[in-house]
């Protein structure tokens, strides 16, 4: 599998994981006999690939999620699939990524710095684990957050990756500046994201079930 990043500084992509580590809080055990679930969707245009008007090619995510806490132990549990279609100005698709994750160890309550945006993202769920994605069978280029990278290319058969996913279920920041819920799912080597997809959450809920 080719994932090679033409670009001198992994500093960028780095911002997604940035204060994670130093932030971590244990999750909060689910109270007797009900278990907590959350589920999340998140689905529109991609918020990181430019778009026509700075850009040749214009992007869609669909991030689709759930997590649950275990009614005994309290531990909480990710399932994560995205989807992201890239397409060029003539409105064809040119390349898209599937992903997938079960079980994947849930961080609830983390914050980071988002360099790209300015502002300091705090009250997130960082969901990551070892999972699977597809791609299409093409080396392309593309410019996402700013530099210019070659997307991962897996043949068109599913491969092993490690995946992560972050929801922000009300855009809060320590700014103050008023954003949507947002959610992002991707790709990581090495604990850094190389590509993923960025949109606004479409449904956000949290449930206590019997």
């Amino acid at each position: 599998m080719k994932m090679k990043l033409k670009v001198t500084t992994a500093i960028l992509m780095s911002l997604f994981l940035v204060g994670i580590i130093a932030v971590s809080t244990h999750a909060k055990p689910a109270e007797p006999s009900r278990m907590l679930m959350v589920d999340i969707i998140a689905k529109g245009d991609d918020m990181d690939i430019p778009g026509y008007d700075e850009g040749i090619y214009r992007a869609t995510t669909l991030i689709v999620a759930k997590i649950e806490f275990d009614k005994v132990t309290g531990v909480p549990l990710g399932r994560v699939e995205f989807h992201i279609k890239i397409y060029d100005e003539s409105g064809k698709k040119v390349y898209m990524i599937k992903g997938k994750l079960k079980d994947g160890m849930v961080i609830p309550e983390q914050q980071f710095v988002c360099d790209v945006r300015g502002v300091t993202w705090t009250n997130l769920w960082l969901v990551m684990g070892l999972g699977m994605i597809k791609t299409t069978d093409i080396d392309l280029e593309i410019v996402h957050r700013g530099q210019l990278i070659t997307l991962p290319n897996t043949g068109g058969k599913y491969v092993p990756a490690y995946i992560v996913m972050m929801v922000s279920p009300n855009g809060e920041n320590l700014e103050g500046e008023i954003w949507d819920g947002w959610a992002f799912a991707g790709v990581m080597e090495n604990m850094i994201p190389i590509f993923g997809g960025v949109t606004y959450l479409t449904k956000y809920m949290e449930k206590w079930v019997p």
